[in-house]
């Protein structure tokens, strides 16, 4: 059987029965076969979108070959799983983010726990930030945000239904967390568990990366993207970390516990903001000069 012919191959005999769906855009060094290494009592069920020739991965549940990034993948097997209601959460990975063991399965359960919206988990401060707001903060379990990025988000089914309409918005993938905050803005419905701390194994290359090198090949200006996204869609007030709403790790004095969070909220953004700035002028200059 040629696989890539289908739209969705389900292994045989699997049935769809766990409450949680981690959905993985995947090529030849994704890190999902690891991570489902390490979670041997799993309570998610994982479908693969393969970018790539697929991997010898034969105890996959499901596997999928559609679309030119992860959402358009997503939005293709939305069309094929007639079951994708069946699940309380799902979890949309790029396949350079790391969990460590169990990881996943705990991401699910905090996040049913929460009664989380959207969210996603924290991503460890001695990796690849993208955006200083997903950088760990050890006193909070959960914490309140205005903006998650599309690397790792965590949808309820209710934040799927309601938000998936903008997955198509650009080639890129890049602007569509614009949306979601634009669009969630002063719903207090956006969180970043720190619980859960993941690490970014590849830094983004928007100059050399194979990903951003095919979207110019198809004449796809990212940047261009990002600005069309701004345009449609309001300002949210800057990515940061919002006041109350958060949930602090047991140990943490009540008394302190806020201003506490807001000083190593300043410390973040002093020690990373800057960097992070300076890389992305840098990176606009290079894709100019390209």
């Amino acid at each position: 059987m040629d696989l890539q012919a289908q739209h969705l191959v389900l292994r045989t005999g699997f049935r769809p029965g766990k409450p949680y769906l981690a959905f993985f855009r995947s090529g030849p060094r994704s890190l999902h076969r690891r991570i489902l290494d390490e979670d041997p009592n799993r309570n998610w069920d994982v479908c693969v979108n393969w970018w790539s020739e697929p991997g010898d991965c034969p105890d996959l549940d499901m596997q999928t070959f559609a679309g030119g990034n992860k959402y358009e993948g997503f939005l293709e097997f939305m069309q094929h799983a007639a079951f994708l209601g069946q699940y309380r959460y799902v979890l949309l990975l790029d396949d350079d983010v790391y969990f460590r063991p169990g990881d996943v399965s705990r991401l699910f359960e905090l996040c049913d726990r929460h009664r989380l919206y959207l969210s996603q988990p924290a991503l460890r401060r001695d990796t690849h930030l993208n955006h200083v707001v997903t950088a760990q903060n050890p006193l909070c379990e959960v914490r309140r945000v205005s903006f998650i990025e599309v690397m790792a988000p965590c949808f309820s089914a209710q934040a799927l239904g309601d938000l998936s309409h903008t997955f198509g918005l650009t080639r890129s993938t890049c602007g569509i967390d614009l949306a979601w905050a634009s669009l969630l803005r002063d719903r207090d419905l956006i969180r970043v568990v720190d619980a859960v701390a993941v690490e970014h194994t590849k830094p983004v290359d928007p100059s050399g990366g194979p990903f951003y090198l095919k979207l110019r090949s198809m004449g796809v200006d990212v940047h261009e993207e990002v600005a069309d996204i701004m345009r449609r869609f309001p300002g949210f007030g800057a990515t940061r970390t919002l006041r109350g709403g958060h949930v602090y790790r047991a140990g943490v004095p009540k008394m302190v516990a806020a201003p506490a969070t807001a000083l190593l909220d300043l410390a973040t953004r002093l020690r990373f903001g800057v960097p992070n700035a300076l890389r992305r002028l840098r990176d606009r200059a290079r894709a100019l000069v390209g």
